[in-house]
């Protein structure tokens, strides 16, 4: 058992909730931090102490990181969106983040586990794939930018007081409770709205169910070394083929191979610069749009990566593919009347 106390921001959202229960589980003491306005049922009933503050604004973090041992940061602007300026990613996730690593220096608070993402590398050169940590950097949409930025303005103070800074770098995630990202590929599949995928394309791309991002940032808590990142994916890649036709099967959905290869699979990115009117629509009305902009970007390349350096941690995935780990995540949007 940890006996640590332990800090989570962001802690009222999908994943931070569920870090706050993995840490109560392992023995930490927990306090939350979000913002005032942020909806709280997540942990209200989980044994966690809550200090509301607003990343972007020095005094309140500061308040929330006293007394702390490690933070767990995983609060952050998501959004894949063509409607939210650049410097509002800016303020919040980097600018944020500095705010926080100064006044844990500041604090003596000893390390920080902190989010950030595969999209770091952008898309992938097909001759480093599955790619390692230290693959080239080229993130393109704003929010894998920001991460990129974020992670790096992290590192900076790794060291100084004797603060030790660990990146996760998670595919993308689904599982139960996720509404976003992958999320929304799986929704249109049990919806109907997506019914094609590409025949002829052997791109592959790595994902990670929520359960184990968790397991793995609290392990590597104790396990990870200070000043490094780490790939967070299950064991296998995945073709959209693959992917599409076996999630669609578990739905009880018909889908269809369409006769493209890679080259013209990923001319289909440009499908984003035809989306922004279609956001700004659904916005007037008040409604999710199906996509968004940038994620378009992730039909550009190979995006497979290896996980090998968080494997050598000691790390055991709990859902090893996403056959272990979908039944129950279908099972959920059923629940919920999401499909």
């Amino acid at each position: 058992m940890s006996g640590k106390r332990a800090l989570v921001t962001g802690a009222c959202g999908f994943i931070g909730s569920m870090v706050c229960e993995r840490l109560l589980e392992e023995g930490y003491e927990v306090r939350g931090t979000d913002l005032e306005t942020a909806d709280r049922s997540g942990i209200e009933d989980l044994d966690v102490e809550f200090v509301a503050a607003d990343l972007t604004e020095e005094e309140e973090i500061r308040e929330a990181v006293r007394d702390v041992d490690v933070i767990f940061h995983t609060a952050a602007l998501f959004s894949y969106s063509a409607l939210i300026d650049w410097e509002v990613f800016e303020k919040v996730n980097i600018d944020g983040t500095e705010n926080l690593c100064k006044a844990a220096v500041d604090e003596g608070v000893g390390s920080m586990i902190h989010w950030s993402t595969c999209g770091v590398y952008g898309a992938p050169r097909d001759e480093l794939v599955p790619v390692q940590e230290d693959h080239p950097k080229n993130p393109e949409s704003k929010y894998d930018l920001s991460k990129w930025l974020q992670e790096k303005k992290a590192m900076e103070y790794h060291g100084e007081n004797g603060f030790q800074v660990k990146a996760i770098r998670p595919a993308s995630v689904y599982g139960p409770g996720n509404t976003y990202g992958a999320a929304q590929v799986f929704l249109a599949i049990g919806n109907g709205i997506l019914k094609i995928y590409p025949l002829h394309c052997d791109y592959r791309f790595s994902i990670i169910h929520v359960e184990d991002v968790v397991r793995a940032a609290v392990h590597l808590d104790e396990n990870g070394e200070g000043g490094e990142a780490y790939n967070v994916v299950d064991k296998a890649s995945y073709t959209a083929r693959r992917l599409i036709k076996e999630v669609a099967g578990m739905m009880g959905k018909r889908v269809y191979g369409l006769p493209i290869g890679c080259e013209t699979y990923k001319k289909l990115a440009n499908i984003r610069y035809v989306i922004p009117p279609v956001e700004r629509a659904y916005d007037a009305f008040d409604k999710e749009p199906p996509m968004e902009a940038d994620m378009a970007y992730y039909l550009k390349g190979n995006y497979w990566m290896d996980n090998q350096k968080l494997m050598d941690t000691g790390f055991e995935l709990k859902y090893e593919t996403f056959r272990d780990g979908m039944p129950e995540t279908i099972e959920w949007y059923e629940e919920q009347g999401m499909i």
